[in-house]
C-alpha cells in the first residue's frame, strides 16, 4: 500500500472518531439534568422530566443533527479520494477545527441567550461548508482523486455540497432576527437551497 493511501486511512479515521466525540458531548451536554431525582416526584416520571426541559432536546437534534451532516459531507468526499497530501489534509483538518468551533458555541450557549451564539455556529458551519468544497477542488486539481471522476462530476459533486454551508450563511443572519427564526431556518432552508441546486432539465 502507497504511502499516501495509509495517508489517506489515518486521516479519515481520525476525523470519524473526533466526529464521534463530538456527537457523544453534545448528546451528554444538552440532555436534562436530573439532580436530586425531582423528576421521581413527576406524574410520568423520567418522561415528564424530558418533557419539561424539550427545548434541550430539540438542541440535540438540531446540533447533533448538523454535526452528522458535516460528517456525512466529509464522507461523500472522502470516498471519492484516492490519496492525499499535506494542504489536502490541512484543509481537511481545519474544517474538522471549524466543526469543533460550531460545537463549541453550541455548549457554551445552549438556550440561545446571546445573539452572538447562533451567528458564531452559523458562521462556523458556513466556513467548514466551503472549506470542506475547496479541499476537493485541491484534491480534484492535484489528481488526488478515483481516474474516472472527469471535470463535469467535479463540479457535480462540489455543487451537491453547496447546501450545507448556504444554508448556515443565510442563519448567520437569521441568528439576529431571533432564536425560534434561527431555530425554525435549519429545518426549512435545506430542502429550499436542494431544490435550488437541484439541475434543471433543459
Amino acid at each position: 500500500m502507497k504511502p499516501e493511501t495509509v495517508y489517506l486511512q489515518r486521516l479519515s479515521r481520525f476525523i470519524d472518531v473526533v466526529y464521534a466525540l463530538l456527537f457523544f458531548h453534545l448528546i451528554i451536554n444538552y440532555l436534562p439534568t436530573f439532580e436530586d431525582m425531582e423528576w421521581t416526584h413527576k406524574p410520568l416520571g423520567l418522561l415528564s422530566h424530558m418533557v419539561d426541559n424539550r427545548s434541550e432536546l430539540l438542541r440535540i437534534f438540531i446540533g447533533g443533527g448538523l454535526a452528522l451532516l458535516y460528517w456525512n459531507q466529509n464522507n461523500n468526499l472522502f470516498k471519492n479520494l484516492i490519496k492525499t497530501n499535506g494542504v489536502h489534509a490541512l484543509l481537511s483538518l481545519v474544517q474538522l477545527f471549524l466543526v469543533v468551533l460550531f460545537v463549541y458555541f453550541a455548549i457554551a450557549d445552549p438556550a440561545l441567550v446571546s445573539k452572538s451564539s447562533p451567528a458564531l455556529q452559523a458562521g462556523c458551519l458556513a466556513l467548514a461548508g466551503f472549506t470542506s468544497i475547496g479541499a476537493w477542488m485541491y484534491a480534484a486539481k492535484n489528481k488526488l482523486i478515483r481516474e474516472e471522476i472527469d471535470q463535469e462530476q467535479v463540479k457535480a459533486i462540489a455543487k451537491d455540497n453547496l447546501m450545507e454551508p448556504l444554508t448556515a450563511v443565510v442563519n448567520v443572519g437569521l441568528a439576529f432576527v431571533g432564536p425560534l427564526v434561527w431555530t425554525l431556518a435549519w429545518f426549512v432552508l435545506p430542502p429550499v437551497f436542494i431544490w435550488l441546486l437541484k439541475p434543471k432539465n433543459k
